[in-house]
């Protein structure tokens, strides 16, 4: 079964966000951007006022969350930034024959 749809895609995206935040190799400056970007939606300071023009007040909010994860997504090290294989339990790893 194949599955596929923008739910699915933000599954698969969650899913590397938790990989590349507990990721070593991830620098400390790249797994701040979303404590960051939640700071800001927590903070009264905003580029576009909530009670000022409502319903897009939020907008704004919302795209620097999106912006924070896309980048903490494409900037992350290594293979993180691969789709993920279609078989999670897979350990690529070397073998040798021993002879009786």
């Amino acid at each position: 079964m194949r599955q596929q749809g923008t739910l699915w895609s933000w599954w698969r995206d969650l899913r590397r966000i938790w990989r590349v935040m507990r990721d070593p190799r991830t620098p400390g400056w790249l797994k701040m951007l979303p404590l960051l970007a939640l700071i800001y939606i927590l903070s009264p300071i905003d580029l576009l006022p909530d009670l000022a023009i409502p319903g897009i007040g939020s907008l704004d909010d919302l795209i620097i969350l999106l912006l924070a994860l896309r980048m903490l997504i494409d900037l992350a090290p290594g293979e993180e930034r691969r789709p993920p294989s279609k078989r999670e339990d897979v350990i690529e790893a070397t073998y040798r024959v021993l002879e009786d």
